[in-house]
């Protein structure tokens, strides 16, 4: 090398790359730490049962409320009652709301099937397939 010859630029495009691959890998290996361990807690612990959401619901808006409020002890235990026996009686009034809602959500879809092509309705078919129901609740779409 002499001193006429040009000096070459640093490689910073390697690092960059480097980097950015890293970072994909890292957040790859997330995801899939993140599947394996929802795994592990549904084999370990079963899928979640209607009456555990309620009871996990309830509990996360107490201790919403708590962290907002600063309850006393004594106002967290009487709050939890509140919010789990209103939590009650609300899932009692929705499921006798429930087969109104599916019948009104079946009907819209019909009659929006009933306006589509062929190819459309096929589609639209598969779109409600995907969407799937929302834990019981109506949602626009989709089918039960």
């Amino acid at each position: 090398m002499s001193v006429s010859d040009p000096v070459p630029a640093p490689r910073t495009s390697n690092a960059t790359a480097i980097a950015a691959i890293v970072v994909v890998v890292a957040f790859i290996a997330g995801l899939l730490v993140g599947a394996v361990a929802d795994r592990i807690y549904l084999f370990r612990h079963g899928p979640p049962r209607e009456r555990h959401a309620g009871e996990f619901i309830a509990s996360r808006i107490v201790e919403r409320l708590d962290r907002e409020l600063d309850f006393t002890p004594q106002q967290k235990q009487q709050i939890t009652i509140i919010v789990t026996n209103h939590g009650r009686r609300m899932d009692a009034i929705w499921s006798n709301i429930r087969p109104q809602m599916r019948q009104e959500i079946d009907a819209a879809n019909s009659e929006i099937s009933a306006v589509l092509t062929p190819d459309q309705r096929v589609k639209f078919d598969k779109l409600r397939m995907r969407l799937g129901p929302r834990r019981g609740r109506p949602g626009g779409l989709p089918r039960d």
